[in-house]
């Protein structure tokens, strides 16, 4: 069986392609939501003084005025782990240091709440890049103190305590979800499946950032099938405090 990635001890090397080295301008952001929800970015943008980035890469960068410039949301992201981590590879070498995600995700166990929170205490590597970061592993984490700090924030801005903490499971393949991972995950109690969370703690790791990440569940996906709740009414205020919390979480204040 090929071992993966195909070259033994790859993160033991050095990179041949540079990050970008600048000139950067003056006083970044020192933390990033990463907003995946389109419409979310555009209800922030619409309702909330903020300023643009000037950034040159992926995605676009609005700093928060309420948190003095400090937090940046994050938004028109490509989705999955190479877009991810190439954001937070590029966003920390302007200086960006703690990166939160927030977005959607499929919800596995049978008692879970369509649109409840969950916040990810680590996450099953089922994509490929976190293995060019870290050695094989079946797991990587978020930052301990930071997921924390979501959960609590969380609880407050929702006005619920009933927020879950555990395992997400991040594959690169959406529409290859199968009855036999399901269940096997199932049994392990993997609350999650998406697509970006395994790559942003891997390069977090790496780099020595903070990084966590908080889910909506959108979708439920068991081993009976799968049942989309897209249109819950319940979903895009859930995933308005969530963006709050993450906010909240990364101000220095909090």
């Amino acid at each position: 069986m090929t071992s993966y990635p195909m070259t033994e001890g790859k993160h033991r090397s050095d990179s041949l392609v540079p990050l970008p080295t600048g000139p950067f301008p003056a006083d970044p952001p020192r933390a990033a939501v990463l907003c995946y929800p389109r419409w979310l970015l555009r209800e922030v943008l619409g309702s909330e003084p903020t300023s643009t980035y000037p950034w040159a890469y992926r995605g676009d960068v609005h700093r928060l005025d309420a948190t003095d410039g400090q937090v940046a949301l994050v938004g028109g992201i490509g989705v999955g782990a190479p877009a991810a981590a190439m954001l937070v590879e590029e966003l920390g070498a302007h200086g960006v240091r703690q990166f939160i995600v927030i977005g959607m995700a499929g919800g596995l166990q049978n008692d879970q709440e369509p649109c409840g929170f969950v916040v990810a205490d680590r996450a099953l590597r089922d994509e490929g890049l976190s293995h060019h970061y870290l050695p094989p592993a079946r797991f990587c984490t978020p930052s301990t103190e930071l997921a924390a700090r979501l959960t609590r924030e969380l609880q407050t801005n929702a006005g619920t305590t009933s927020v879950r903490v555990g395992t997400t499971w991040t594959t690169d393949a959406p529409y290859r979800e199968t009855a036999e991972e399901v269940r096997r995950y199932q049994t392990e109690g993997v609350l999650t499946v998406e697509m970006e969370a395994a790559a942003v703690f891997a390069v977090a790791e790496v780099r020595g950032y903070d990084a966590a990440a908080g889910f909506v569940v959108s979708d439920l996906l068991t081993e009976r099938g799968w049942a989309g709740h897209f249109k819950t009414q319940r979903l895009r205020p859930n995933l308005r405090a969530l963006l709050v919390a993450a906010r909240d979480a990364l101000t220095p204040s909090s």
